[in-house]
């Protein structure tokens, strides 16, 4: 069966514009009318990574959410707003990112997850068991809100990557850890999520978007399109092809299609909505830390070359680092220490999961590409 994807054109925030858009969009895939009816418990789950301006492009845009949420309320059901960000506590995160005002107009309840629950799954799943926030499985439908944004581990943080925000606080980290640079690994579990929590429709923001080296030390870019699919791989699928992005190159959606849990073909995708003039982009810069070895499934025996001699690596430049200690608290195997007030990475315990990258507030970490990578970039150019 055949996955509906909708891409609309949407080059502003101005809530008329944005709310037409997204009526159309939700259109376009059917409507949620048989998810969301009056007396409907429904969580928002926006990408929340931590506290930042809108202009930044690292969360998801208010005016989007609260766009959203009015339509939520104006069907007569109930929106509720929930994440578990890695950096800082939910209620500062919203506050510190522009949600306060149009949550305290609208009556919209911040949702902390604290709480987990076993999520058991069938013997032919990699992982038979997942510890997800409890709070989630307390509604009766979830919409899933990402922000469109490169990001150094997984390439694209779109759809599918936004619901790794359901594993509680320090779980993340035990998760990344287990994966370690087996990126399959880490994609799987991202993908058993989704197949469980199946949101009634994913909404990405991609108005404004990131590229380079997300999913918060990028730059901000105005790519001006709005996505929906109740599909959020083939969804994740489309908007890589939009920016110009092999989704072969995105582990979620190769993982997504070998299990069934998504299409990605786009013989098994219908996508409607607008014709998208421009499109796909010939510019959008990726995260320098995307290398050839995304093409390579981790039982490639070349691999483990070219994760020696091509992956790039964090490393923590003194001169702007501020010794704040969040990038030593966060980082899953513990590689990252403070020598006589320098931040330095242990490369032989380093998993290259760019959390250090990813959490750090005073943009010091940079991606370093090992020399025969820098070369065969050079040659390819």
């Amino acid at each position: 069966m055949k996955s509906v994807v909708s891409l609309r054109e949407c080059k502003s925030y101005d809530p008329a514009v944005l709310s037409r858009t997204l009526e159309s969009v939700i259109a376009d895939v059917g409507g949620w009318q048989t998810s969301i009816k009056p007396g409907a418990r429904v969580l928002l789950k926006p990408n929340l990574l931590m506290s930042a301006a809108p202009d930044r492009a690292v969360v998801t845009h208010p005016a989007f959410v609260e766009a959203v949420a009015t339509m939520v309320v104006d069907s007569g059901a109930t929106p509720f707003l929930g994440d578990s960000p890695p950096l800082g506590k939910l209620n500062r995160v919203l506050s510190k990112s522009g949600y306060d005002p149009f949550m305290e107009r609208l009556g919209v309840k911040a949702v902390p997850f604290t709480e987990t629950v076993s999520v058991e799954y069938g013997e032919d799943r990699v992982f038979r068991r997942i510890e997800l926030a409890k709070e989630v499985f307390q509604f009766d439908a979830i919409l899933n809100l990402p922000k469109l944004k490169t990001h150094g581990q997984m390439v694209m943080t779109l759809a599918v990557k936004n619901l790794f925000g359901l594993i509680v606080g320090a779980d993340k980290a035990s998760w990344h850890l287990r994966a370690g640079k087996d990126f399959d690994s880490f994609a799987t579990v991202l993908v058993q999520i989704f197949d469980r929590v199946r949101p009634a429709i994913s909404l990405v923001d991609g108005i404004l978007g990131m590229e380079g080296n997300g999913p918060n030390n990028g730059s901000p870019r105005s790519i001006g399109l709005v996505g929906a699919s109740s599909d959020a791989i083939a969804l994740d699928a489309e908007l890589c092809r939009a920016v110009g992005i092999p989704p072969e190159q995105v582990r979620t959606c190769v993982i997504g299609e070998r299990l069934g849990v998504g299409n990605v073909r786009p013989d098994f995708i219908d996508r409607v909505g607008d014709s998208l003039a421009g499109f796909p982009l010939r510019d959008f810069r990726p995260p320098k830390s995307m290398t050839m070895t995304w093409n390579l499934s981790s039982t490639n025996p070349l691999r483990k070359f070219l994760e020696n001699h091509l992956i790039t690596r964090p490393d923590i430049d003194p001169s702007v680092c501020q010794v704040c200690g969040i990038c030593m608290g966060h980082c899953p195997p513990q590689a990252i220490s403070n020598r006589n007030g320098t931040m330095v990475i242990d490369r032989s315990q380093c998993i290259s999961c760019f959390c250090c990258q990813e959490l750090c507030p005073h943009d010091a970490v940079r991606v370093v590409e090992p020399l025969l990578g820098r070369c065969l970039r050079a040659i390819s150019r």
